[in-house]
Parts: C-alpha cells; sequence; structure tokens
C-alpha cells in the first residue's frame, strides 16, 4: 500500500507531466534546425571509374572539415552512397564517435533534413549537381551552379518554424579556383 505521503508526491509528479511534455513541445516547435551542407571534397581524377576515391587535396579538406565542424553536437552526418562523400564526411565522424547515414536521393535527403532533425545540428554531404537543388529545396532560395574547381563551399541553413529559412555561404579549407 502506497503512503499518504507518496501517493502524493507521485499525484503531483503525474500532474506535471502533460503541462512539461507541452512545454517541450512548444519550445521543438520554435527550435531552430542547423544544416551544413558541403559538397564532397576534391576526387582523384586519375581514376577511372563512376566512383573514384578522394585526392590527397581532398583528404586535407576533409580533414579541414573535421576541424571546423568537429566542436559541434552533430545528431547526424548524411551522405551519398558514393565513397569519395563518405570519405569527405570520415574524418568527422570519426572524431565525434558518429556514424554515417547513407541518403540515394535529393528528395530523401531533403525530407530527413527536414523532419527528423527538429532543433538539432546536421551535417548533409552532397555533389556539385545535388547540392543547389538541396540548398533551395530546404531554402527557397537558388545559389550559383558548382563549377569543376569549386570545393569550398559550406553552406549553413537553418529552418525556423513560421519564419524564412536562413541561408549563409561560408568557406573552408584550401581556397578553390
Amino acid at each position: 500500500m502506497i503512503s499518504r505521503t507518496w501517493r502524493f508526491v507521485v499525484l503531483a509528479a503525474l500532474s506535471m507531466t502533460a503541462p512539461l511534455a507541452a512545454a517541450r513541445a512548444a519550445s521543438l516547435a520554435d527550435s531552430t534546425t542547423t544544416i551544413f551542407l558541403v559538397r564532397h571534397a576534391e576526387k582523384d581524377t586519375l581514376v577511372v571509374g563512376a566512383d573514384p576515391p578522394l585526392s590527397a587535396k581532398g583528404i586535407l579538406r576533409a580533414q579541414e572539415l573535421a576541424r571546423v565542424l568537429g566542436d559541434l553536437h552533430l545528431a547526424a552526418i548524411y551522405v551519398t552512397p558514393y565513397q569519395r562523400n563518405r570519405q569527405t564526411a570520415q574524418p568527422l565522424a570519426t572524431h565525434l564517435g558518429d556514424t554515417l547515414t547513407v541518403v540515394n536521393s535529393i528528395d530523401s535527403t531533403v525530407t530527413c533534413l527536414r523532419t527528423k532533425h527538429y532543433g538539432q545540428v546536421v551535417l548533409a554531404v552532397g555533389h556539385s549537381n545535388t547540392v543547389p537543388q538541396i540548398v533551395e529545396q530546404l531554402s527557397g532560395q537558388k545559389v550559383a551552379p558548382f563549377t569543376e574547381g569549386d570545393w569550398d563551399r559550406l553552406y549553413l541553413i537553418t529552418l525556423t518554424p513560421r519564419h524564412p529559412a536562413g541561408l549563409l555561404l561560408l568557406r573552408y579549407g584550401a581556397k578553390s579556383r
């Protein structure tokens, strides 16, 4: 049998659950989701085939990405199945003790970034032909297409409910072009 004092404590705790849940839901609804989006680092153009690895410069850029974002608490790191994408994100994932989540399309990337990470910080690594489309779908803003020599763009997108998306272009690693 529960004593009168413990019964009061249990009832008080239960009565606070609903307001706390409502406050948490309101907090999540007002939270800003922060998305970092980059193109994979420099690929090795001497390797023939559809899935070349990173070049020596690309490996250095991947290490720089880990340095630049290494102090953040990332909720997820999204990459495509291509090894150059995984190799770009792997130093950061290793530094954070995290794993990579593989996505196969622009739509699945945008859906994951929009719906799974309210109030969190995430990284997505794309390609020259996918990053501008992902930026536009998330922010509503067009960005310049990539040229073959563009490797240093780091997009920061902020998504806050009931507010326009924020978009900031940053640079990291050795200057491109």
